[in-house]
């Protein structure tokens, strides 16, 4: 197998299992488990791995002084991605919320003209109006499962996702990928935990686990290695091909999210979300061919930016 074919296996793999996340979020959120304590684990687990790792190869994380202020917007960004997308699914439907989030690269691609000091050429225009098209067509008035609190949270997550992609490329130049992606996610944990305490007052996976259903802590599990999964696929699909070769094919997490929270949670989209939820793919799939392709480490709020 060439080495093509195993990055595209691989991006397709991870796009696959990170489209788990938002379906198994709102599984485990029936079942008792908070939205935002879901976040909490799925990045607790990650750090974890790669903490191991880091140990292991006997990592130094230095923080040069200019890396400090890029840092931090990333780590806000990257934490309202986790609290923001994974939080909508507790208040409406998955395919409504992965419709809101997935504008994200449509976003990018209209402000990264503005701030390279450069015009808005008309296909990205194009490319917008269809996004947003059917983002109105999907939760515009008479759509039953958009909720005000999950718009919010999923708009919320888009935003950060577009500021991760703009700070990631300020902070490439002055650290590795894998140690600001670490820093990164060590520096969301106690965020989200204050988010916890603040909603909650206290963690129910660790202080009232009777109030989780066997379910909820499998959809949990399953968030959390879903997570480490997309991860590594990522860092494979990255490793054995262009940037540019396979971030299209990460476009199967939407329809993954999607597909599953039928399957599972009985949420078949409805007939204005599949149109909307559809013409958002195609500007998805438009953008990336319209742009310079670069790696969905940029895009994406995970650890794609410890190399996710």
């Amino acid at each position: 197998m060439t080495g093509m074919a195993r990055g595209i296996l691989f991006a397709l793999a991870a796009g696959v299992v990170y489209g788990l996340a938002p379906p198994f979020t709102r599984l485990a959120f029936v079942n008792g488990v908070p939205a935002i304590e879901t976040a909490f684990w799925r990045v607790s687990m990650l750090v974890l791995i790669v903490g191991i790792i880091a140990l292991a190869k006997g990592w130094r994380l230095p923080l040069p002084r200019e890396a400090r202020l890029p840092l931090g917007v990333m780590i806000l960004s990257t934490a309202s991605i986790s609290i923001g997308y994974l939080g909508a699914v507790q208040f409406m439907p998955v395919a409504l919320t992965v419709i809101v989030f997935f504008t994200f690269p449509v976003i990018i691609l209209l402000l990264s003209p503005l701030i390279e000091g450069s015009r808005i050429p008309l296909l990205q225009l194009a490319i917008g109006g269809v996004a947003f098209t059917g983002l109105l067509i999907a939760i515009g008035p008479g759509s039953g499962g958009a909720d005000w609190r999950g718009l919010v949270l999923a708009g919320l997550a888009a935003a950060g996702a577009a500021t991760q992609f703009f700070t990631g490329r300020a902070i490439a130049g002055r650290m590795d990928t894998l140690h600001f992606g670490l820093l990164t996610h060590l520096a969301i944990i106690p965020i989200v935990a204050v988010v916890i305490m603040l909603l909650g007052g206290e963690f129910r996976t660790l202080f009232d686990p009777s109030a989780i259903t066997g379910t909820g802590y499998l959809a949990l599990s399953l968030v959390a290695v879903s997570y480490g999964a997309g991860f590594f696929c990522q860092m494979f699909a990255l490793k054995a091909a262009p940037a540019s070769a396979v971030a299209p094919y990460f476009n199967i997490e939407p329809i993954t999210s999607v597909a599953v929270a039928s399957l599972i949670l009985a949420e078949p989209p409805a007939g204005r979300e599949l149109t909307g939820g559809a013409l958002v793919l195609a500007a998805l799939i438009a953008a990336g061919l319209a742009r310079k392709p670069r790696s969905r480490q940029d895009l994406a709020p995970r650890p794609e930016h410890i190399s996710e």
